[in-house]
């Protein structure tokens, strides 16, 4: 059963980021990390567990409830509500995701690091997938041995964690993978890359596309919209004279990303070339 718990509580962390938000946030004082969970009673546990089983209600506003009193409890809950993650169908894996993206932050950083070990696939990816949004270098080892899982999507988070994280070694999975599925993972790299956008991993990405295919410039530029800094704008005049149209529109997007503009994903072929002419024009 679907739940709208996401939109009620307004919790999701990583839905895509308009152009302005896509530059790299200035640097803040981080709030300190949790060694250990807090901890809860006997009685509050049992609550916790009383909680989750109103999810399975068929009534919205009895899972919202939950939902909200949950998240009363706090962070203390969590390591009880990992346990109902299930890989099997039905489950209330949504709703849980949607009270953890409300209740766990980048303080939770290690003790979320220590349950991707866990074997329920939909929790490590879940784990994965929030630990890569928060570009912190202290989880580095926990993304580089993910990399390693046998679930596809989660060693991709790991992935993509590690170029935010400005690892040079994740620019060719990172690569492969988006190059097949950037319609499922298009809106979620807008959201972790901009953290690693700098003139070094832009360069990684240009000298990677260099003399690719079409198929692979195609993908690193809709990469670079994310990892180059708008100094590097110049370098899509090759692109946009590129004899295919598909690198040609990649190109025009990554020019108005980098200038604080929407990529248009679905940009009429008959539109592609005049776009283009515009842009060498402006750089």
């Amino acid at each position: 059963m679907k739940s709208c718990l996401a939109a009620l509580l307004c919790v999701l962390p990583w839905t895509t980021p308009t152009p302005a938000q896509s530059e790299s946030p200035p640097a803040v004082d981080a709030p300190a990390k949790l060694a250990e969970w807090p901890t809860l009673d006997a009685p509050t546990k049992d609550r916790v567990l009383a909680l989750f089983g109103q999810f399975k209600k068929p009534a919205e506003e009895l899972r919202t409830a939950a939902a909200k009193d949950l998240l009363g409890i706090g962070a203390g809950a969590a390591p009880l509500l990992f346990q109902q993650v299930s890989d099997r169908e039905p489950n209330q894996n949504d709703q849980l995701f949607a009270v953890f993206d409300a209740m766990l932050d980048r303080t939770h950083a290690a003790l979320m690091a220590r349950e991707v070990q866990k074997p329920r696939a939909e929790l490590r990816r879940y784990l994965i997938r929030r630990l890569c949004t928060f570009a912190d270098p202290d989880v580095l080892a926990v993304l580089q041995a993910t990399t390693k899982d046998k679930d596809a999507l989660t060693a991709f988070y790991a992935w993509l964690g590690m170029l935010a994280l400005k690892q040079k070694e994740a620019v060719a999975p990172v690569l492969a993978y988006t190059r097949t599925n950037w319609r499922e993972v298009g809106e979620f790299a807008a959201v972790v890359l901009p953290a690693a956008r700098s003139p070094e991993a832009g360069q990684w990405l240009w000298d990677a596309i260099a003399t690719a295919s079409p198929a692979d410039q195609m993908t690193g530029l809709r990469l670079l919209r994310y990892l180059a800094p708008k100094e590097q704008a110049s370098n899509l005049r090759t692109y946009l004279q590129s004899k295919d149209n598909v690198v040609l529109k990649e190109a025009i997007n990554t020019a108005r990303v980098l200038h604080g503009e929407r990529p248009v994903e679905n940009l009429p072929v008959f539109q592609v070339v005049e776009m283009s002419k515009q842009w060498l024009q402006k750089l």
